[in-house]
């Protein structure tokens, strides 16, 4: 659930991911203060969000899952705050919970993350997803990540072509998933670029279909973003439950239209920021703003950022747009 082998903290594009959440969850504490919500995440052994979320907002309803014994006592050691409470259970437990946990809590605003790890559960996600969607309550926040890595689909057979493996790889999707989004499934979702966005399309259909049962009740996105680090390609989606009439004053109140990377009507923005050096980010950081093009900087630099040109153009373009939240890893000595 946690993805607990994978070091995310060190990961320099989920970093920039997880700070554009925050940024989401700062507009909308103008409307409902995060201060005050129950914060549920899988937290990990690091428990990075938990840190952000009680740092930037001073949260202290935090609740942590985990379905791993073993995990959940070395989380209980690990918390960074006495207020984090840490939780046997798994995600499916959780969701068919959902009222049980928030009366433990107060009845409070949920503000929850649900990080899916396993690309292999992605049928049994989604229906957690539509589970959530079914129990959520005016205002609830609700953040899903899930793998949309075409790999996982199927790996590469030797000596095989690019085209045969996609063609492979469609013939499973429409076999696993026809029934889980509205339209028909195209070889470019089988690819690299497409299936990041066509499970974001399978989000958007699970929660769709079961608000179906609650009329009046609308899922506003706020923002999705895909990302890569290492092999993992996942797609993040973060949106609130409002009633209908409710939803134009919202967008108002939170003045998120007003975000550049605010995303009100599904759209997908990738994040590809570069590993840098301190030299190469102080390098780049000084050309910020000089109005001069990625590709014109591309031009004057003396080094590449990836082996390919234009990959590493796209980079620069990346690193750029999204400069702000880009991490800083320092080694200490305790």
């Amino acid at each position: 659930m946690s993805g607990e082998t994978v070091p995310y903290h060190l990961r320099q594009n989920k970093h920039v991911d997880r700070q554009l959440f925050v940024e989401l969850l700062s507009l909308a504490s103008r409307v409902t203060p995060v201060k005050d919500a129950l914060y549920i995440s899988f937290g990990g052994v690091y428990f990075e969000d938990f840190k952000a979320i009680h740092q930037v907002f001073g949260t202290n309803r935090l609740l942590s899952i985990e379905k791993e014994e073993w995990i959940v006592k070395r989380q209980r050691h690990n918390k960074p705050y006495g207020c984090i409470k840490c939780m046997q259970l798994t995600s499916g437990e959780f969701v068919n919970n959902i009222d049980h946990i928030r009366l433990r809590f107060g009845k409070r605003q949920m503000i929850c993350w649900l990080d899916f790890a396993d690309p292999s559960k992605r049928r049994t996600q989604l229906e957690e997803i539509g589970v959530f969607t079914k129990n959520a309550r005016e205002l609830d926040v609700l953040r899903i990540t899930m793998n949309a890595n075409p790999a996982s689909l199927s790996a590469q057979i030797p000596r095989e072509t690019t085209e045969v493996r996609d063609q492979r790889r469609l013939e499973k999707m429409r076999v696993d998933f026809a029934d889980m989004i509205p339209r028909e499934i195209e070889l470019a979702d089988a690819t690299q670029k497409g299936f990041p966005h066509f499970v974001k399309d399978m989000m958007k259909h699970q929660i769709q279909i079961s608000l179906l049962s609650r009329p009046g009740i609308f899922f506003q996105p706020l923002g999705s973003y895909s990302y890569s680090d290492s092999e993992h390609t996942m797609v993040t989606v973060t949106g609130t439950f409002l009633s209908e009439e409710k939803v134009e004053d919202y967008i108002l109140r939170t003045r998120i239209r007003d975000f550049e990377f605010a995303g009100l009507n599904w759209e997908l923005r990738h994040i590809n920021v570069p590993l840098l050096s301190q030299r190469e980010k102080l390098t780049l950081d000084q050309k910020f703003g000089t109005h001069k093009t990625s590709a014109q900087v591309a031009t004057s630099l003396k080094f590449q950022l990836h082996k390919k040109p234009e990959t590493s153009e796209d980079m620069l373009k990346s690193y750029f747009a999204f400069h702000r939240y880009y991490p800083h890893f320092h080694r200490i000595q305790y």
